[in-house]
């Protein structure tokens, strides 16, 4: 009896070809969320690249200018500040704790690099949840409460060259940022 393993290249291929189909952003992460689903529930996924299944780095699985697929690691105690993606966004967690924490921007934007935050809700995403973000609602903060953090992210665009921004809700500053290129 053979038993059919998802690895991260069918994931790769069912998400470019679910990509390729140009629907709108809630419906593109709507028919991605079972197949983000079936490659975390796999604790060992990130192997499937000939690496180590629990890694102390992140990786590039699969880039073009409207999809991107990475490994992310995050360390205990780690996070990022609120930032945005500019784009749809979807986190997939194999091992450990992601909260994602939502902020709403109160402002009109006229004032610029300068934001007006309200705290959001916090999602808490643990080992084979999923989760997603839309745009212009992608402002965000991610904590790691406790333990290393395995994690397949997937984002509607090249995320490596997306200029994005991090905000500060304390003194309402806005920095643009292109991230460290892979």
């Amino acid at each position: 009896m053979t038993t059919d393993v998802y690895t991260l290249d069918r994931f790769t291929e069912d998400a470019r070809s679910i990509v390729d189909r140009k629907m709108g952003e809630l419906e593109t992460v709507r028919a991605l969320t079972p197949h983000l689903e079936r490659i975390v529930a796999r604790p060992d996924c990130l192997a499937d690249r000939g690496g180590d299944p629990d890694p102390d780095r992140g990786f590039e699985i699969y880039s073009s200018p409207d999809l991107s697929i990475q490994a992310i690691v995050w360390q205990p105690g780690r996070g990022a500040p609120p930032h945005n993606h500019n784009g749809w966004a979807m986190v997939g967690v194999v091992r450990g704790h992601e909260r994602n924490t939502h902020f709403t921007r109160k402002d009109d934007g006229s004032r610029p690099w300068r934001v007006e935050l309200e705290l959001g809700e916090a999602a808490d995403i643990l080992p084979g949840q999923t989760g997603f973000i839309l745009p212009p609602h992608d402002i965000h903060s991610v904590a790691i409460p406790s333990g290393k953090t395995l994690a397949v992210h997937l984002f509607g665009n090249d995320i490596r060259r997306q200029w994005r921004c991090t905000f500060d809700p304390e003194t309402g500053e806005v920095r643009p940022f292109v991230p460290r290129q892979a």
